[in-house]
């Protein structure tokens, strides 16, 4: 099969950079002219499309990449959540190259996507160096956002956003199926582009000339119409039940095995006095989870909703029903200490439902709390109830990229973790960037929140990635073993934290000794570019250290104390920017008091502060679709931990305990 020809060099366009405008270039056999650009690692990535004032109207996609590349994503619009995107791979069963139509509802495995229609044009195929996609697309110049809202690309408009991603590391799992599992990113990029280049006078006698007929692949199940509504009145759905039998004891331990459930996806390792049993599976990228007062179970699954679970007398899961179908709810979870109010949150709101645990069912409609939160970036909020004050709601806010510079302004809202006293709510509910009161910034993506027994709120931290050392007037690569994930102390949810921890211009240390030109200690802060007004000792005066780092691209995403506040658990959800990889597992933190404060046992200059009690045999291979990758946990009253998993292999429940 050929690869497309063009009227332009593809090396001309490796120039364009982010923010620059693209080049127009033309397929000489097709004839279509793109508006192109390079992505990065020898791809090119070109849109044409019709000389329209105003969307919605048909696109082509042409992606050109060295077959080295085991998949190219493309996203409609200049973030990766809760928009369109059209991924690319080679395809040897039929001799080709396949699309796959997906939307992402948070940094996780893209889920299929029908709300957009392909169909494959000439010129698709591969060759031994190179394989090209080129598609017609009806429905990615215009989509809903997380909260509904139509959004259309002005095929005019000289600087519009778009990103894109690639892998050099595997191919999909089933490359014949455009809705298989596959790796995640080696890398990504945004990129900034003049639409009115890509505009073909021509443009449907072009497209109908060059059209593949009765090609597609089979659509994914998912209905455009339901795809983000922002309330929804819930169903009754059974997705399991079995039956326990009433007269059973209560088993307070670890059960041996859940009658019906499969064994786990990939094979997992525990500490000693440690035991690990799967209670669920085939979830739907289940994430924040919580108990309510009648020891019912509540998953957000990403992309559907809510789903609620019972717990037989042996700690196994005995029914199951979808208690909302909200697909914009992506991790956070929390009731209020009576059980009656249940709050979840999306990329930009928080919502809030009366909940009744007797029944398992939550009000037809949902009241918006929060709202004005950054649907860029980092969308995951977590939310917290501080256990002295039942009237807070805490809501943490990460960044909108890897580098978000604007955080670093206390007034911006990002990066930061927000107090709301939910007495006070406006009607119209908060605005979160100007409402509330802080508990800190300066915090690139604290999505883990804890209580020590004094009430004190802690915050885990997931660091930046590929980041590069300013060494003697050269950029030096550090980011494999640098920056340190971060635990951190925030205080008092009752009173306002101003402190500045750091983002985006400060980080921790993990590995000194490949910072090469000043002499660290693990948990010390550096800055990637010193200079003469801004220093690492800069950091040491500005900003307030961690209290004990974590190996770089662990991604802490959750953590709870045990019931002496001896020791805290947390998640390491597993890193995307590290060879070999890392985390994968869950981690026991000792604790302890020290005069009338709690902290971690070890010091902060220590890598050796915490220990492994669940992970994945050989973990440097794990990644998006291989091993269990721990989100959430939920404790029960016997102290025992349910842990979900968002794995691409397949969503994943585990109940740990001592065994």
């Amino acid at each position: 099969m050929r690869v497309a020809k063009t009227s332009m060099s593809l090396a001309g366009l490796a120039s364009t950079a982010l923010g620059q405008v693209a080049n127009r270039y033309c397929d000489v056999d097709t004839s279509i002219c793109y508006s192109g650009w390079n992505g990065g690692n020898g791809i090119t990535i070109g849109v044409a499309l019709p000389k329209v004032a105003t969307a919605p109207y048909d696109t082509v996609l042409q992606i050109v990449s060295p077959i080295a590349n085991g998949w190219v994503g493309f996203a409609w619009g200049g973030t990766m959540p809760y928009v369109p995107m059209t991924i690319g791979w080679v395809n040897n069963a039929s001799n080709t190259a396949i699309y796959s139509s997906r939307i992402a509802y948070g940094l996780s495995l893209p889920q299929p996507y029908d709300g957009a229609e392909y169909t494959y044009m000439k010129g698709t195929g591969y060759n031994k160096t190179h394989w090209t996609l080129n598609v017609r697309c009806r429905g990615c110049s215009q989509w809903r956002d997380v909260d509904n809202n139509l959004v259309s690309l002005d095929p005019n408009n000289a600087s519009i956003p778009f990103a894109h991603a690639y892998t050099t590391r595997a191919f999909p799992k089933e490359p014949a199926n455009n809705r298989s599992t596959f790796n995640v990113h080696s890398s990504f990029g945004h990129w900034t582009v003049d639409l009115s280049l890509g505009q073909n006078a021509n443009f449907d006698s072009l497209v109908s000339a060059n059209l593949i007929a009765d090609t597609t692949p089979t659509p994914s199940s998912i209905s455009s119409s339901t795809l983000i509504a922002t309330s929804s009145v819930p169903t009754t759905l059974s997705t399991k039940v079995t039956t326990t039998p009433s007269a059973v004891p209560t088993q307070t331990t670890v059960p041996s095995s859940c009658s019906g459930v499969s064994a786990l996806n990939f094979p997992v390792l525990t500490a000693n006095g440690w035991k690990a049993v799967k209670v669920a599976g085939g979830l739907e990228q289940p994430r924040g989870l919580t108990f309510d007062t009648a020891g019912n179970l509540l998953v957000v699954q990403n992309g559907l909703g809510i789903t609620a679970h019972t717990i037989g007398p042996d700690g196994c899961f005995s029914s199951s029903k979808t208690i909302l179908t909200q697909r914009n709810l992506n991790h956070g979870i929390i009731l209020s200490q009576d059980g009656k109010t249940l709050y979840a949150s999306s990329a930009t709101s928080v919502y809030a439902w009366d909940y009744n645990a007797a029944t398992m069912t939550v009000s037809a409609t949902s009241r918006t709390l929060i709202n004005g939160m950054d649907s860029r970036g980092h969308v995951t909020r977590t939310l917290a109830i501080p256990p002295k004050y039942p009237n807070l709601l805490i809501v943490s806010h990460g960044s909108n990229d890897n580098f978000d510079y604007d955080s670093g302004n206390i007034k911006t809202g990002r990066s930061c973790v927000k107090v709301f006293d939910l007495t006070k709510t406006p009607t119209a509910g908060y605005d979160y960037a100007t409402g509330g009161y802080q508990m800190g910034y300066g915090l690139r993506n604290g999505v883990g929140l804890a209580f020590d027994k004094d009430g004190m709120l802690w915050e885990i931290e997931n660091s930046s990635d590929e980041i590069q050392r300013t060494i003697n007037g050269q950029s030096v690569d550090i980011h494999m073993d640098n920056p340190a994930d971060e635990i951190n102390y925030l205080g008092d949810p009752s009173k306002a934290n101003t402190k500045w921890y750091g983002y985006p211009t400060c980080y921790t240390v993990w590995k000194p000794d490949v910072i090469a030109d000043r002499k660290f200690l693990v948990g010390d802060q550096f800055v990637l570019t010193p200079n003469a007004t801004y220093t690492d000792d800069t950091c040491k005066k500005s900003s307030v250290a961690a209290k004990l780092a974590v190996q770089a691209h662990s991604a802490p995403l959750d953590a709870v104390f045990n019931k002496n506040f001896t020791s805290m658990y947390v998640t390491l959800h597993g890193s995307w920017n590290r060879v070999p990889s890392t985390g994968y597992k869950i981690v026991e933190i000792p604790f302890v008091k020290t005069g009338t404060t709690y902290g971690p046992k070890a010091a902060v200059t220590s890598n050796t502060g915490y220990t492994d009690i669940f992970w994945n045999p050989e973990e440097e291979h794990c990644s998006t679709t291989q091993c269990f990758r721990p989100v959430s946990i939920a404790k029960d009253k016997y102290e025992r931990m349910y842990v979900t998993s968002d794995s691409g292999a397949g969503g994943e429940i585990i109940i740990l305990g001592k065994a």
